[in-house]
């Protein structure tokens, strides 16, 4: 039994052998992939004339940065997202999925190996061919026949290892999505919650501006009684109080649609959440740009197209593998007898080791076209990662003239604000006076009204504003060096990866697992 098993052995690792001699002495065919340059500008062209005093602000990790706006209810809020945000769950399962392609992709540089067993009665026929035996007569008998197979495709020209190499770019670029989605779901978040807080400001509004249309009336309803005033003017004012209740009234709608959305994102029945109403007052944090070259460090929507661009690039090496032959090697070791007595003996052993080689001769062009789709494939990836670049730029100088601009707007709204004060105090007084008609008063009234609105609802994009800024920039600051993250070290994870992130939620910790 010790010499069968050792015969057996011998085989296996002289098969194991020829096929990484084979392997080690073989060359990987198609481009080896490197990352492409792509033009970074010095600096945004916002920075300079943006307000903000950068150096004041805090860093952010990639994971928190909404610690930025000191807000206990958003930290609730997002600690929700990252643990029960059904989007974010979807991203999980799609790394899963790519983990598991690396595996499957990995399994192939092994041979296979499998065990079968068979037994089988047979009768000939007497009158056939070959008949050895003397009396002529028709053989019957059993075959017990049970063996270890070997199969082993010889990686000569690096299919299998481009085909790994493909696997693993879609891992990482799909890591980098999770984190892309991650980074999404917690902005839409904040710029709901910012929504709905603007809501809340608008409404306080509305109702400060409705008590002191309430005096309105109830002062012209007053100096009717004292013949001061006409019926006309207590129906006007009385009219501009009803129109100002009924837009409270509308703001309502958005906000419980706001609510209703937020309760999606943090992964509950709309039913089942609500939020008190707390109108936010205050400026924005200031959130500094850093330069271009930050943000194809931290963007992971960047940092995903790169990888599938690397995946590209190796399915051309796939591709022309296809034109060169497929070694392979068989084997079969085992055990065949007539009887199950004599079935693990010696004499009843049998082995075989065989290779092959399938080279192409004509196929109508199939292999070159194949070619040729992963080149254009590649191409479109390409093209695909520079819009993604010039993309992140674009969305990042949007929001910083946005902020800027509506610096400006702020301020002179606020003006506009103080201005439509004094006008109503004035035509206020002179109303009680008798030197104008009531029109004046809700003239001033409305602007009043108008001018406060228009205040709070830039307050709100101020805030939205800088959400989507974090968001163009990668989530975070921590003083990524460009360097590094551009030319990374070799076999390092993906700039913007899970794996190259820090105090990632709980999900993206269980990846990275």
């Amino acid at each position: 039994m010790k010499n069968i098993l050792e015969n057996q052995k011998r085989y296996y690792l002289l098969a194991v052998g020829i096929g990484s001699l084979i392997s080690l002495g073989g060359c990987m065919v198609g481009p080896n992939y490197k990352r492409p340059s792509v033009p970074v500008p010095p600096q945004f062209k916002e920075t300079a004339s943006s307000a903000a005093p950068e150096d004041k602000t805090p860093a952010v990790g990639y994971s928190d940065w909404w610690r930025v706006f000191n807000d206990p209810v958003l930290d609730g809020l997002e600690t929700q997202v990252a643990s029960a945000n059904l989007d974010i769950r979807a991203a999980v399962a799609r790394f899963d999925q790519a983990e598991a392609g690396t595996k499957y992709a990995r399994s192939f540089l092994f041979p296979s190996i499998g065990a079968g067993a068979s037994v089988s009665r047979t009768r000939e026929a007497q009158d056939r061919p070959n008949n050895g035996n003397t009396n002529g007569l028709a053989a019957t008998y059993t075959d017990i026949p049970i063996a270890l197979t070997l199969g082993y495709e010889v990686d000569v020209w690096g299919k299998i290892r481009r085909s790994l190499e493909s696997a693993r770019a879609l891992q990482q670029g799909s890591a980098d999505d999770l984190r892309f989605v991650q980074l999404t779901m917690e902005a839409s978040t904040a710029i709901d919650y910012y929504g709905l807080r603007e809501n809340d400001a608008e409404e306080q509004v509305l109702q400060l501006t409705i008590q002191q249309l309430q005096q309105a009336v109830d002062l012209t309803t007053n100096r009717l009684k004292g013949g001061l005033a006409s019926d006309l003017e207590v129906e006007e004012a009385q009219t501009l109080l009803d129109q100002t209740k009924a837009q409270a009234q509308s703001l309502d709608v958005q906000r419980a649609q706001l609510e209703h959305a937020i309760a999606v994102l943090v992964g509950r029945p709309a039913s089942e959440f609500s939020l008190e109403k707390s109108p936010f007052d205050g400026p924005p944090p200031s959130i500094p740009s850093g330069l271009p070259a930050d943000v194809l460090a931290q963007r992971p929507d960047i940092a995903e197209t790169e990888r599938f661009l690397a995946s590209s690039s190796a399915k051309i090496g796939i591709a022309k593998a296809a034109y060169l032959p497929q070694i392979s090697l068989t084997g079969l070791a085992g055990f065949e007898s007539a009887s199950p007595a004599s079935l693990f003996s010696w004499t009843n052993s049998i082995a075989s080791l065989g290779a092959s080689a399938v080279a192409p001769l004509f196929n109508a062009g199939r292999t070159r076209a194949g070619v040729e789709q992963a080149a254009a494939a590649y191409r479109e990836s390409l093209a695909q990662y520079q819009k993604t670049v010039l993309t992140a730029y674009q969305e990042v100088e949007d929001q910083l003239a946005a902020l800027r601009i509506l610096q400006g707007e702020a301020q002179s709204e606020t003006a506009a604000v103080d201005d439509s004060k004094k006008a109503e105090q004035v035509a206020t007084n002179r109303y009680t006076r008798g030197l104008v008609s009531y029109l004046d008063v809700v003239y001033a009234q409305t602007a009043l009204l108008a001018n406060r609105r228009v205040l709070t609802q830039i307050s709100g994009q101020r805030m939205v504003a800088t959400v989507v800024l974090i968001k163009a920039i990668g989530g975070g600051w921590l003083g990524v060096p460009a360097q590094v993250a551009m030319n990374p070290k070799p076999g390092a994870p993906a700039p913007g990866s899970i794996s190259n992130a820090t105090n990632q939620p709980a999900l993206a910790k269980r990846v990275t697992k």
